[in-house]
């Protein structure tokens, strides 16, 4: 197990580096997705 945190920048599924969209910028609503595997996941501040 590694000691560092996971790099929040690369997809979890299969390492290569995820893109994001900003979908609504007053509820910082954010869209992360990887072109390579196709993983979409968002983001918004509780």
């Amino acid at each position: 197990m590694s000691d560092r945190p996971a790099d929040p920048l690369a997809c979890p599924t299969c390492g290569d580096p995820l893109s994001f969209e900003i979908l609504d910028d007053e509820k910082f609503l954010v869209a992360w997705s990887c072109v390579n595997c196709g993983l979409v996941r968002t983001t918004e501040p509780t």
